[in-house]
């Protein structure tokens, strides 16, 4: 059996730019792995609006030529795991392409969320190895 989370406090708050837009609420679901690289440091809470972001980030990084960015051919046949279940608020443009992402890598939208989610932790991860990388050399030349 496994544990489900409750669903974390998602802010409904838009910016000038996204007022007037069509949102809608997505119910979603991750990996206990997936949900705790996502979220990092920021816990629990930080999640979903990470998985916004996430999914901003895997469709602005199209065409980037980049080797991780297509959803894995090895896990194309896997269903994902859901531990985490919690609510996704996003404008409508956003998730209709993504579902239309989804649907020209022949996946899910709830496995390309979930490869999103790494996708994006893994982006996370880069710029803090970067910054450590700058800080070291900041101190070495001190």
């Amino acid at each position: 059996m496994k544990a489900k989370m409750p669903a974390p406090a998602i802010s409904t708050s838009t910016s000038r730019r996204d007022r007037g837009r069509p949102r809608r609420t997505i119910p979603v679901g991750l990996s206990r792995l997936a949900f705790d690289a996502l979220a990092g440091n920021g816990g629990a809470e930080a999640g979903p609006g990470r998985l916004q972001s996430a999914v901003r980030c895997y469709l602005g990084d199209r065409g980037a030529d980049q080797a991780a960015w297509p959803y894995p051919a090895f896990l194309r046949g896997s269903r994902p795991q859901v531990d985490v279940e919690f609510e996704l608020n996003v404008k409508d443009d956003l998730w209709h392409s993504f579902e239309a992402e989804a649907s020209r890598q022949d996946v899910s939208p709830q496995q390309l969320l979930e490869h999103a989610a790494f996708y994006f932790a893994a982006e996370l991860d880069a710029g803090r190895i970067t910054q450590r990388i700058l800080d070291d050399l900041e101190a070495t030349e001190s």
